[in-house]
């Protein structure tokens, strides 16, 4: 698979359009807008999540389009993934007065987590350009984003659980009355049944081949 490190000004417009579009869709079903901008980065991280095992399992979506989408996208929904979550964590601060030390001492396990994984998406979005690639290398840049990636994602969804099931102060637990826990809960499990579903792709492609696909 192709690294993609070249931003492009209008998949950045586009992103930006739509994640504002999101939010304002979400703040007029009645969702604060804390909680708002907490769903859009991590529906953006999603998209980043599918992008790479949809065309493990489909190759062909790659050919129909110039690109080659979606691959091509992924740097982007990785750089705005990052600052909706650098804002998501600015709302919740602010929403403590400010008292950012205070928060830091009190935080659960599962939003000192969350946090990890804002950092390196702020990492991530950083070095998401040619010129780290260059610097780094194409194997050490890959290692830094594949793995990077993933740590935000198994972050992020504990702390998307604990948000929506777990929290023993308010009335919550399973299932959950509000439709939005409900499509961060279908989202995670699809996001793992893409993986495992392309894990067994590539396995079965070796298999038959006696390789490796291509870029792996």
């Amino acid at each position: 698979m192709k690294l993609s490190t070249k931003n492009r000004l209008e998949h950045h417009l586009v992103i930006a359009i739509g994640s504002i579009a999101c939010a304002a869709l979400l703040s007029a079903l009645g969702y604060e807008i804390q909680r708002a901008i907490a769903a859009v980065s991590y529906f953006l991280l999603f998209l980043v999540m599918i992008i790479g095992p949809s065309v493990r399992i489909w190759p062909s979506i790659t050919k129909q389009f110039r690109g080659p989408f979606p691959v091509s996208w992924r740097a982007e929904l990785g750089i705005w993934f990052a600052i909706w979550s650098v804002a998501h964590v600015l709302f919740v601060w602010g929403a403590r007065d400010w008292d950012v030390t205070g928060y830091l001492v009190d935080m659960s396990p599962w939003a000192f987590g969350a946090l990890v994984a804002v950092i390196i998406a702020i990492v991530l979005a950083c070095t998401s350009n040619t010129a780290a690639l260059k610097f780094m290398g194409d194997k050490a840049w890959k290692w830094l984003h594949s793995y990077g990636v993933y740590v935000i994602f198994w972050l992020t969804a504990v702390h998307v659980y604990d948000r929506a099931y777990l929290r023993p102060y308010e009335d919550v637990g399973f299932p959950s009355t509000d439709p939005i826990h409900w499509v961060y809960l279908i989202t995670l499990a699809l996001v793992v049944l893409l993986q495992l579903t392309a894990f067994v792709r590539i396995v079965a492609d070796y298999r038959k081949t006696g390789e490796y696909p291509q870029g792996l």
